[in-house]
């Protein structure tokens, strides 16, 4: 009995041993793979595969670092590679339930669902759904298919059961929480992550994404920053502080944490494009179109880089440049594809180089795309600018259908255009508008009474007086401000008294027409005719 005793005793010590050992192995992360998850993390990929390459050849007996590799090859886009990793695991310790795992993670990429959970089952099945690594490695596996989020979720919890202090539980716990949209949860794991590795940028970044998912980007600007802080190369967060500043328009900032990112990544290629968007929209076209030129060389170039290279020319002036690259943009961009802003650029080239004509129709083309207000209103300005003035009419009309309400500009442009198309009546109209517009500035009174005046050429009714009355009540408030309108006004009045037999209004109108425009050759004519018809006690003639 007594040897029965201590032989339990000493198994339940060898038990105790064996508990604490696996606690401890929980606990810690093996070095070679913190390293290589850290450059995972910073897009140094081609190093982390080398660097778990390495580790295996030193230790070709552990099947758990060949799962490592074969994740590792994941993130470095070499599936088939990956795949041989998993099967030599599997092959050098059938018992290493990761593999099973890394495969099922394979099938999970490749959308076979059904293979992916035999495989993950087979995994937990293994281990009885007890071993943290495996637990994680199956959720990591879940994660990359939506349908399997909540399922990636308990198996979490379970592992953050079994050890609540293992820093990637809490780095994937936040991941499905992001994926099920519940932000609060999402942040309070990664800020676990964040506690539990003070110096891993990757906690940081991805509450900084939860942010920026929220349009909150204050907060994520903050994030990505502490992200930075704490991984000064941490590649990723300049990637997002780039986006962020691009999306608020911060075009300096844009292109400086861009340039970070790129000078990090391993495969700064696919963004080299992102990249010149920046520097165009910070007007850096020299640096824009090298990259463009850079682009437009390889083979599979796709048309949008045709479309972009062609407007840094237009606004960098490479004219010529930029109307062949346009000729290539629309013969390889499906019609589906093109956008009223291309038109757009094609209208500016042809104003850069004073093809009038040529612009207006490409406005014209983008108008057909895109109801936009600021093209109509170019359009209409075109017309206007080349004295088309039933073409200016119609656009301004096309126009004000657009917006339903003019700018002050507009309404006079438009009135305008009506005045010298001789629609006396709509322009009086129009210049009503603007009136209601801008009721404390002459120009609106002055252009209402010039349009009515030629409804009344002779004066007989005075449908012009009350408006060059009123533009003189504003004017001689402040004649230096409404100087020509004042004088055309004196200039009307002063014939409307003397039309109406009233000379004393007449001259005291022309005197002051004269006060604020001493060479004024109509009040000089109508002052000396009132002089000489004194002289001669008669009735002084009006010069026209």
């Amino acid at each position: 009995m007594k040897e029965l005793m201590k032989r339990a005793w000493s198994g339940g010590l060898m038990l105790l041993f064996f508990i604490a050992a696996a606690t401890l192995a929980v606990a810690q992360e093996l070095p070679v793979v913190k390293q290589a998850r850290q450059q995972i993390e910073i897009e140094q990929t081609n190093k982390a595969v080398a660097t778990l390459t390495e580790a295996v050849k030193a230790n070709p007996a552990d099947a758990s670092l060949l799962y490592y590799l074969g994740e590792a090859q994941i993130a470095n886009g070499e599936k088939e590679k990956a795949e041989i990793s998993f099967q030599k695991g599997l092959e050098v310790n059938a018992k290493e339930a990761l593999n099973l795992a890394g495969k099922g993670h394979l099938r999970m990429l490749e959308n076979n669902v059904a293979e992916a959970k035999t495989l993950l089952d087979q995994a937990l099945a293994q281990t009885k759904s007890k071993n943290p690594a495996v637990l994680k490695a199956v959720a990591n596996a879940y994660l990359a298919n939506d349908k399997f989020t909540n399922d990636a979720l308990t198996l979490l919890q379970k592992a953050k059961s079994i050890n609540s202090s293992d820093y990637e539980t809490f780095i994937l716990l936040g991941d499905a929480y992001t994926k099920l949209v519940k932000g609060g949860d999402a942040v309070s794991a990664f800020e676990t992550a964040a506690s539990l590795d003070p110096k891993g940028g990757t906690p940081q970044y991805k509450i900084g994404v939860v942010y920026q998912r929220s349009k909150n980007l204050t907060s994520a600007e903050e994030h990505f920053n502490k992200a930075i802080a704490a991984d000064p190369n941490y590649a990723l967060a300049y990637k997002e502080l780039g986006e962020l500043y691009y999306a608020q328009k911060k075009a300096p900032d844009a292109v400086k944490a861009y340039e970070k990112y790129l000078a990090l990544t391993e495969r700064p290629e696919p963004a080299k494009l992102r990249f010149a968007f920046f520097l165009f929209m910070a007007k850096d076209y020299k640096r824009a179109n090298a990259i463009f030129d850079e682009l437009l060389k390889r083979p599979d170039v796709s048309p949008t880089v045709y479309k972009y290279a062609a407007y840094a020319a237009v606004e960098s002036g490479d004219l010529e440049k930029s109307e062949k690259l346009f000729e290539q943009y629309f013969a390889k961009a499906p019609q589906t594809e093109i956008q009223a802003s291309d038109y757009v650029y094609v209208a500016k080239m042809y104003q850069k180089q004073t093809k009038d004509s040529l612009a207006i129709i490409n406005f014209k083309k983008s108008l057909e795309l895109e109801k936009n207000p600021e093209i109509a209103a170019t359009v209409a300005d075109a017309f206007y600018k080349q004295k088309k003035y039933p073409e200016a009419i119609d656009a301004y009309k096309q126009l004000r259908g657009i917006k339903t309400k003019l700018t002050a500009t507009e309404l006079f442009a438009l009135g305008k255009a009506y005045y010298f198309n001789k629609q006396f009546n709509e322009a009086d109209t129009t210049f009503g508008q603007l009136i209601e517009a801008q009721p404390a500035i002459t120009t609106g009174y002055a252009w209402r009474a010039k349009s009515v005046a030629n409804l009344d050429p002779e004066l007989k009714q005075g449908l012009a007086k009350p408006y060059f009355d009123k533009v003189v009540e504003i004017g001689e408030a402040n004649p230096d401000k409404g100087k020509p309108d004042l004088i055309e006004a004196y200039s009307y009045l002063g014939y409307y008294y003397d039309t109406k037999g009233d000379f004393a209004a007449a001259k005291a109108t022309f005197e002051k027409l004269k006060a604020i425009d001493p060479t004024n050759e109509k009040s000089k004519a109508y002052l000396e005719a009132l002089k000489q018809a004194k002289a001669q006690q008669k009735k002084p003639k009006p010069t026209n």
